[in-house]
């Protein structure tokens, strides 16, 4: 089953973990944006704990402070494995990370260039 926002497209890994490509657009991410991709991910797990692949590598959008802390305050992330493309990318998920840490969320993040690393990261269940 396969969703899409005005930033995203979301689906279900048959491994267990819900995938959001980020679209190659200039949309704006507000708060809007966000609780739409809260309402997607909680169909695609039944309202349960799943880990999240975010890949970001042909994305532009920066979401604003609040679209963040929604996205961050997430209660059903297990972990989350972002796929970035550039420097720029993992810089503005620095800012994210640190987002998290204020919103003590309680769910491994790393960054990864490689979506084959972060998938591999996403399925160890010790997540280290």
């Amino acid at each position: 089953m396969k969703f899409k926002t005005k930033t995203a497209a979301f689906s279900f890994d048959e491994r267990g973990f819900i995938v959001v490509k980020f679209l190659d657009n200039y949309e704006i991410f507000d708060a809007t944006e966000a609780l739409e991709h809260i309402r997607i991910a909680k169909t695609l797990v039944n309202n349960k704990k799943h880990p999240i692949l975010a890949d970001i590598t042909a994305s532009y959008h920066v979401p604003d402070a609040e679209a963040k802390k929604i996205l961050a305050e997430f209660e059903f992330k297990s972990a989350e494995a972002i796929v970035v493309a550039t420097l720029a990318h993992k810089i503005l998920c620095n800012f994210y990370i640190k987002v998290l840490k204020t919103c003590n969320a309680n769910y491994p993040v790393k960054v990864f260039m490689q979506k084959e690393k972060a998938i591999e990261w996403l399925l160890n269940p010790s997540n280290e």
